[in-house]
């Protein structure tokens, strides 16, 4: 019986093979096998020089078989060929969308080291399976390091991510004398700019040490919040030529009301000729409580010759008038770091009675417990306090914030009300990560490098999740390479940015007199005098409320900025047409005071004026 049953078997089993092979058609199989996972670096191009410690990489990542959720990226760094390559993916920031059967990665470090660097990347997939390693080399400058101190700039000053080739000396004199007609070539590498500036007590001038550990008692100008009232401020400025006279030209030319006595504190040689001047600005008087100040330096101090300053705008808030604090603990100092007295924002495991603000126990008209009193939302009980009456004001204007407008965004989105303020989180801002990863980042002209990181928190929404898709602008290799707002900062700026402009350039943080939150004053020079007529279209103001952004709009708000006269990050914007001709300073024909072509319609491949606002095609002669 055990035979004959083999034998039957014998027989099913070959006659089940037999007719599979009879019955194969190419037609209707299809033979696979497991793929190789691949990858492609889109951005920065083959060497590349950065003078900027912040490098990003991006690229994209396709395996047939394994979702891109589940590929495993490494990403390691040589610096010689001497050294063996060391992996870095922890010492950054990687992130990877799906993008149908692919991927889209980022990685970010900040902090690459002055050299010579080999970058690459190996992605693996679930079944073990890796890709061959591919590479890029890119170099990071001696600038790159937290303070500038060269006196040159030349061909390495181009912006490295951009794809353009190097250009000498005598290029860029030939490209400033004539585009911008404000300051001649010779003048790169001798403007005076601000290095950094702090909130400080009113004793506190002396500790200061140019390039030194700063003072925990020191605060950031940019964005602080609850600044106390009695703090002054100090200005560290750079210069290789000797400064003017503060007595002669002052260093503010805008502090709303506020009037003081400015005294130079010390200075200190540095490298290459170029010295600290620090200087300290003391209120008559104190500052008022819940306010917000905005700061402008004075665009005509400038050197004993005659080279005026590079500009800068910043603005901080002070505390409302019952918080009388300080910062109690040193940077970084997360257990103790807190205001002791935030009543309003926390400690809660304190301060409980500070949650009945918010939250009534038996009142309560929503799940969570909202205090229905001061307003159907929470947007609304924000603003119960935050409309200057109890805690600082929040700008008031006609285009107050297109996030109200959405059910889905409230102040909640980017604030966390539960979370103490501190030194390096004034705002509350949330963390990313449900929580437990890095703080979100809204970098503004004196700390950005202009890379996607630095503007997460817009990102969060502005990448197509919940918004337009601005985050593409900053990632995308081909928007990157050929945007005109990737910029890299001049030597002598202050600033590190090297890639797009920070959002802040454009956009007021909770809205403006503006549709899309459009600053009214582009740059950062104070403007004085009355708002020109919405038919001029030379002048650094802008105003549109409603409408589309047909050709008039569009040349306008353009022309804001590139106008020959307003300077960002030590770049002029570069003049289109002669204010008192109307003729184009440029090579093409169009570029006359009574052009009838849109912008979009040259510097944007889509004719979108969302791309050409956010990365304008670059347009060669």
């Amino acid at each position: 019986m055990n035979f004959k049953r083999k034998i039957i078997s014998c027989i099913v089993i070959w006659g089940v093979i037999i007719g599979s092979l009879l019955s194969y058609s190419p037609d209707t199989h299809v033979l696979s096998a497991g793929g190789v996972p691949e990858i492609s670096i889109i951005a920065p191009p083959e060497e590349s020089v950065f003078d900027a410690s912040a490098v990003e990489v991006t690229g994209t990542i396709t395996d047939d078989d394994t979702p891109p959720e589940s590929l495993l990226v490494k990403v390691f760094d040589q610096q010689s060929a001497a050294q063996q390559p060391r992996e870095i993916t922890n010492e950054g920031t990687l992130t990877i969308k799906p993008n149908g059967p692919s991927a889209d990665f980022t990685y970010v470090k900040n902090d690459f080291s002055v050299g010579n660097h080999t970058v690459s990347i190996i992605v693996t997939d679930k079944d073990g399976i890796s890709s061959s390693p591919i590479e890029r080399t890119f170099t990071v400058n001696q600038s790159g390091s937290e303070e500038t101190t060269g006196t040159e700039i030349g061909a390495e000053n181009q912006a490295a991510d951009t794809g353009q080739t190097s250009t000498t000396t005598e290029s860029s004199t030939s490209q400033l004398s004539i585009v911008t007609g404000v300051l001649a070539a010779d003048t790169l590498g001798k403007r005076p700019y601000l290095a950094k500036m702090y909130l400080i007590p009113i004793d506190a001038s002396e500790e200061y040490v140019p390039d030194g550990d700063v003072p925990s008692s020191y605060l950031p100008v940019e964005d602080m919040t609850r600044v106390p009232l009695d703090y002054k401020i100090l200005l560290d400025i750079r210069s290789t030529e000797p400064l003017i006279d503060i007595k002669t030209q002052p260093l503010f030319t805008s502090f709303g009301d506020i009037t003081g006595v400015e005294r130079l504190v010390k200075t200190a040689a540095l490298s290459n000729d170029l010295k600290s001047y620090v200087y300290s600005f003391t209120p008559d008087k104190d500052f008022l409580p819940r306010t917000t100040y905005n700061v402008y330096l004075n665009p005509k101090f400038s050197t004993v010759s005659q080279i005026p300053i590079i500009p800068r705008f910043l603005k901080f808030t002070t505390v409302s008038k019952y918080e009388e604090y300080q910062f109690p603990a040193d940077k970084g100092d997360t257990s103790t770091n807190y205001r002791d007295n935030d009543y309003v924002h926390g400690p809660f495991s304190v301060v409980t009675n500070a949650c009945s603000y918010c939250h009534s126990t038996h009142n309560g008209t929503n799940e969570f417990l909202i205090n229905g009193k001061k307003g159907e939302n929470e947007n609304d009980m924000c603003m119960a306090c935050h409309d200057g009456t109890g805690s600082p004001k929040i700008e008031d204007n006609s285009q107050h914030s297109k996030h109200f407008e959405s059910t889905s965004v409230s102040c909640s989105s980017c604030h966390d009300p539960h979370t103490p303020g501190t030194k390096d989180n004034p705002n509350s801002i949330h963390r990313m990560a449900s929580g437990n990863g890095p703080l979100y980042s809204y970098k503004k002209a004196g700390t950005a490098a202009g890379i996607s990181m630095d503007f997460s928190l817009c990102f969060s929404c502005h990448n197509g999740s919940k918004a337009k898709n601005i985050e593409k602008y900053y990632t995308d290799g081909t928007f990157k390479s050929q945007s005109g707002h990737n910029i890299q900062a001049t030597i002598d700026s202050g600033s590190s940015l090297n890639g797009q402009l920070p959002c802040a350039d454009c956009h007021e943080t909770h809205g403006a007199a503006n549709l899309n939150m459009l600053r009214t004053e582009l740059g950062n020079e104070k403007l004085q005098g009355e708002k020109p007529k919405t038919d001029q279209l030379d002048d650094n103001w802008f105003s549109k409320t409603d409408g589309d952004w047909d050709i008039d709009s569009q040349r306008k708000f353009c022309l804001s900025c590139h106008n020959g006269q307003t300077v960002l990050y030590g770049e002029t914007g570069k003049a289109i047409y002669d204010k008192e001709t109307g003729i184009s300073l440029t090579t093409t024909v169009e570029h006359n005071r009574k052009s009838t072509t849109a912008c979009s319609e040259c510097h944007s491949d889509s004719k979108s004026f969302i791309d050409t606002a956010h990365g304008p095609k670059r347009i060669t002669p």
